[in-house]
């Protein structure tokens, strides 16, 4: 197991870190970023708004989250190697619907939020290194019956639009000729409300995502995640593309805390309050990616 999860993860790397090469290879003279960093002095995050614990307002209207505070660490280290001390930090909510696009026309200089790395989306926008390691599962009210996929025969789905989870979702279906109706929805607050209202019986996206917004539930311990891993999802900060400073500098960042071990620490800080404990895949994850300087 801890084999084919390792196999997994380089694969994962690889791709990443071969879409990065060839942005370098290409346009390496463009560097937008740069440009855009010494002319502005301003470093623009994307955010999401309810991506808890990655990224989301929290009751000071202020952004936080684990994805976050990680491209906090990377701002710094873009004002080190840019030698620019007053480089300041713009922060600019994007959703579902638009963050690629956002990052593809240099709205925002980098996307923290909660966005799985794929083959697809790398012809838009480049990926730093895995973030963090999810998977597609099912939320639903405690006590529905509903713990796997195969138990919302006969009943309604939600998944987001545009997400790899409505692919994931709807490949199931029509591989196990399941009678589920799958409908869509904007964002994660949407859903939420969705199923403690009872619009939909479940909600299937990334199981991160779900224990977050479990933890916002109006009657505690109403909604609960279950079943099988239905997907593997590897998280990436998406950076538009030929951009190889702002690439190698996020990465270096990164590798940094993953070789410290400063990496577990902000992990615990976020993921303990939603009850989602450091796991094997994303252990295997930190040490696969731990390259030297």
């Amino acid at each position: 197991m801890m084999e084919k999860t390792t196999r997994r993860i380089g694969l994962a790397l690889g791709a990443a870190m071969a879409a990065a090469s060839a942005a370098g290879a290409s346009a390496q003279e463009v560097d937008a970023i740069v440009k855009k960093l010494r002319e502005t002095k301003t470093f623009t995050i994307g955010h999401r708004e309810t991506s808890i614990p990655h990224s989301y307002i929290d009751n000071q209207q202020k952004v936080v989250g684990y994805s976050v505070e990680l491209c906090q660490k990377i701002a710094e280290a873009m004002k080190q190697e840019l030698n620019l001390p007053e480089l300041t930090i713009k922060y600019v909510p994007v959703n579902i619907q638009n963050r690629m696009a956002l990052v593809a026309n240099g709205t925002v200089d980098i996307e923290c939020g909660s966005t799985v790395n794929t083959l697809g989306r790398q012809k838009q926008v480049d990926f730093t290194l895995v973030t963090f390691i999810a998977a597609d599962r099912v939320m639903a009210k405690k006590g529905s019956g509903i713990n796997e996929v195969e138990d919302l025969a006969g009943k309604v789905a939600i998944v987001p639009q545009a997400s790899t989870s409505e692919k994931v979702l709807n490949g199931l279906v029509a591989e196990r000729k399941l009678d589920i109706k799958v409908n869509l929805i904007r964002d994660h607050a949407d859903a939420l409300l969705a199923v403690e209202t009872g619009r939909a019986d479940a909600y299937v996206t990334d199981d991160i995502i779900l224990y977050g917004l479990a933890t916002k539930a109006r009657q505690p311990g109403a909604l609960v995640v279950s079943g099988r891993a239905l997907s593997y999802a590897p998280y990436g900060f998406m950076v538009p593309k030929n951009n190889p400073t702002m690439l190698t500098v996020a990465n270096r960042t990164l590798a940094r805390l993953f070789r410290s071990g400063e990496l577990a620490a902000i992990y615990t800080k976020w993921f303990d309050q939603v009850g989602f404990p450091l796991t094997d895949e994303m252990k295997h994850a930190i040490a696969v990616q731990a390259f030297p300087e």
